[in-house]
This record gives structure tokens, C-alpha cells and sequence, in this order.
């Protein structure tokens, strides 16, 4: 994998590395006809020389293209460099990744504030109701991969990256003992859905209110694969004190088997919106507050004591 800083393609020069994919890297280039900055997805030499793997790339980057969404960035044009290599130029907005922001997240505390992890996933899945009918399933959605502008928004500048596998690395998950952001399917090889960016929605979901991503109840010397990891820690274990609208909609995201989950991210969006509405609204007051029920119960025994009495002495009376 060679890094292409400093060439030139077509009229973009290439400036900046700025991720690294298993088959194309995503790079901060240059139009000077225009004298904008563009992002330059570019596919390795390797990836190239697969005829599949170019008219795949080539295939989602003119749906792309296609979709209109505020968080989508525009394809701006498709190409091929040198050596076949299959290129595109995206819109380019100022901004930084999610995951160089989650530190910061988490140190301020932001993660305590349960509305604003909500809106924040929201934000990430309404443009994904937008692809997800063209085809279009985000390749590997976790925070290295999600762009955020200036004002923290997303900007979606990857969406026609093509899926590749993602192999599963059970030495970083002994070590770190959570839950991947890729679903169980595409660690194991399968094809992609809906469905699946779900999972890896609800795991930034969870992690955002929790202030990290599910963990796993296994010791150092647990031996597992993946069919037979034990269950994750709950939402409501690692966070309490949150709407249980919030704690069902994580629970929804994460189940192991793909039809367990939401059916499409739009339900999700509705179960967000449910879950935004019940952390917005303040618990329901008791009729009879806790602290004066004590009071009450007493009140109620004094009076029943007294009617006994008054009974009582009235049928003395009758009976003389």
C-alpha cells in the first residue's frame, strides 16, 4: 500500500493521508481549478487489479451521487487514476473524525446527558434511511470512520466505500473485553443489511450513555469464538437512572441475530424520537408523596379508631 501525498489525479493534487481502508484510503486533496479542498477516495493498486472490486466502487459512488440528504457529502466526480485504480472526489467541509472528539466526550461528561447521545445517533441514522433504500449500507460504521463539521454534525463522506470483510481479531476482544461496533454478521463474513448498521449504531448509542461500548463478562482465561460469546452487560447495569424507552432502544439494537433487531433504521429513528420524548418529560409525580405516606397511613388508622369509638358509645346510649 503505497501512499500517494504530493501526486497528481487528473486535476486533483493529493495532499494528506487521511485514513487507511482495506482496499481504498481516504486522502485531503486539492481542485486548483476551483481552489476548494475535496476528499479523494482512492482504491489500492491491489483492490484495482479485481475487475469486481473497481466496478463495485465505480457503481456505489454514482448512487451516491445520487442521494440527497443534508449529511451525504455530494460525489463530486468518479475517475481512475494510474494502474486502473478507481478514484472519487467527495464535497470537503472543515471538520474532524468522531473518534479524535469521544475523549473529549467523555471527560466533559456529555455522556451524562442522555438527550444529547439520543440526537446525536439520530443525526447519524436519518441519512442512512436515505441510502439504505438505494442499496447503499454504510461499510464499516464506527467512530474512526464517521465524519463530524465543524459544528459536531455528520458528514457523510464514505457511503460508497464497497464492503470488504472485516476479520475477527479475538485477541483485541480478550483484551478489551467489549463488543466490536461491526455487527456479528459482517465479523462473520456475511453479506450486509439494514439491520446491521443498526447493531453498530446501537453500540456508539451505548457507549455515548455509558461512556463505553458494551462489555463482556469473560476472564482472561475464557477461551470462545464468536457463535458462543455469553451476553453483554446491560444498558441498565452500566447506566442508570435513564427512561426506559432509552434502555429498549439499545436492547433492540444489539441483539446477536439480525432479525431480532429494528427492521430498518427508520424504526429505529422512531424509537429514538420516542425514547428523546421520555428523557424530555419528568417522571410522574406519586398522588401521595412518598414522604408523607407514613403520615397518611397514621391519619387513616386515628380516623378508623375514632369511628369505632363514636359506634361504640352511640350504641351504649341506644342500649341503656
Amino acid at each position: 500500500m503505497s501512499d500517494l501525498t504530493g501526486q497528481t489525479i487528473e486535476q486533483y493534487e493529493v495532499r494528506q493521508r487521511l485514513l487507511g481502508r482495506p482496499e481504498s484510503d481516504l486522502y485531503l486533496g486539492h481542485d486548483p481549478r476551483t481552489d476548494t479542498a475535496v476528499f479523494l477516495e482512492i482504491a489500492h493498486a491491489t483492490a484495482a487489479e479485481d475487475a469486481d472490486f473497481a466496478a463495485r466502487f465505480r457503481r456505489r459512488m454514482e448512487i451516491v451521487a445520487q442521494l440527497q440528504h443534508p449529511a451525504i457529502a455530494p460525489v463530486l466526480h468518479v475517475g481512475q487514476a494510474a494502474g486502473q485504480r478507481p478514484f472519487a472526489a467527495i464535497e470537503h467541509r472543515p471538520g474532524h473524525f468522531l473518534a479524535a472528539h469521544l475523549p473529549g466526550w467523555h471527560d466533559s461528561g456529555s455522556h451524562r446527558e442522555p438527550q444529547t447521545a439520543l440526537s446525536f445517533v439520530r443525526q447519524l441514522a436519518a441519512p442512512l434511511a436515505v441510502a439504505h433504500p438505494a442499496g447503499i449500507f454504510h461499510h464499516d460504521l464506527r467512530p474512526a470512520n464517521v465524519y463530524l463539521q465543524a459544528d459536531d454534525t455528520p458528514w457523510f463522506v464514505d457511503l460508497g466505500v464497497p464492503i470488504a470483510p472485516i476479520p475477527q481479531n479475538l485477541e483485541t476482544l480478550r483484551t478489551t473485553k467489549q463488543l466490536d461496533y461491526a455487527s456479528p454478521e459482517q465479523l462473520q463474513g456475511q453479506a450486509l443489511s439494514g439491520r446491521s448498521n443498526v447493531y453498530s449504531l446501537g453500540v456508539l448509542l451505548y457507549e455515548l450513555l455509558a461512556g463505553h461500548r458494551p462489555r463482556l463478562p469473560l476472564s482472561d482465561w475464557d477461551i470462545f469464538d464468536r457463535q458462543a460469546l455469553p451476553l453483554e452487560e446491560s444498558l441498565e447495569d452500566a447506566r442508570g437512572g435513564l427512561r426506559p424507552e432509552t434502555y429498549r432502544v439499545a436492547k433492540h439494537c444489539l441483539w446477536q441475530k439480525d432479525w431480532s433487531r429494528y427492521n430498518t433504521v427508520q424504526e429505529m429513528i422512531a424509537a429514538l424520537d420516542t425514547a428523546l420524548a421520555a428523557q424530555q418529560t419528568p417522571p410522574a409525580r406519586p398522588l401521595v408523596p412518598p414522604q408523607t405516606q407514613p403520615h397518611f397511613r397514621l391519619y387513616v388508622i386515628l380516623t378508623a379508631v375514632l369511628l369505632l369509638i363514636a359506634v361504640a358509645v352511640v350504641a351504649f346510649l341506644l342500649l341503656r
